[in-house]
């Protein structure tokens, strides 16, 4: 509405604000182009981030150990798995704010604590260690631990409190929860045709490349919350 409104503000004005060969109606376009791909941009790069964290693929090896003895279940399984994942992450990524208010803590803060522990969950992709146990419940193992912390563990979690923050939104960070999650469903269902084509060996290199990302990822975290942090102390 804004965009229509300003080219009809521009039509009648179009020979009065002009800067060289571009007129007014051409700078609304241009700036709601730019707007558009930054969103895009944001909007990828959120998805990106969470992708490589929740890493669904990297999570087929364990879900398959866990399910081992409940094979005829895995689909309920998975569903309910990611329906509780997704209200996890979508409720920190709304109420994270508040918390923080709440405990005096900034989002400064929250990126070097959650860039530490996002370091951590990629040096335990790196070294390997997965999560173990013997046959459970079916709705208890949906719940622990393939809902959370497998899904929606700690770096998941703290990726969507950040990703609910400038220069992302609320509206980004849901989207590209229900996508990720989404994606999840379908990689943990069809776990047995992706490990068959990765194959054991295949799925361990996956899970060590998502731990690099998650690493480089981790340190950027940090250094951009304590570079925030220096630059307020400096201010003042």
């Amino acid at each position: 509405m804004q965009g229509w409104t300003g080219r009809w503000a521009c039509s009648g004005r179009s020979n009065s604000y002009s800067v060289g060969s571009i007129d007014c109606l051409e700078l609304i376009a241009l700036a709601e182009t730019l707007i558009d791909q930054s969103t895009l941009y944001l909007f990828l790069n959120a998805f990106v981030l969470l992708f490589f964290v929740l890493d669904a693929i990297g999570s087929v090896p364990i879900f398959l150990a866990l399910t081992s003895t409940l094979k005829e279940q895995r689909k309920r399984i998975a569903t309910h798995s990611v329906i509780i994942s997704l209200i996890i992450l979508i409720i920190f990524a709304y109420v994270g704010e508040m918390i923080f208010q709440f405990l005096g803590i900034t989002i400064n803060d929250f990126r070097i604590a959650g860039g530490i522990i996002l370091f951590v969950v990629a040096v335990q992709y790196l070294i390997g260690k997965t999560l173990g146990g013997a046959s459970l419940d079916p709705d208890e193992l949906a719940a622990f631990p393939i809902a959370t912390p497998l899904l929606a563990g700690p770096g998941a979690i703290s990726t969507v409190i950040i990703l609910s923050a400038p220069p992302y939104n609320h509206f980004i960070s849901t989207i590209v929860i229900l996508v990720n999650t989404l994606i999840a469903w379908v990689v943990l269902v069809k776990g047995d045709v992706i490990f068959r084509i990765l194959g054991s060996n295949g799925s361990k290199v996956f899970t060590r490349i998502m731990g690099l990302l998650i690493a480089a990822i981790a340190i950027s975290f940090i250094r951009g919350g304590v570079e925030a942090i220096v630059l307020e102390i400096i201010k003042h």
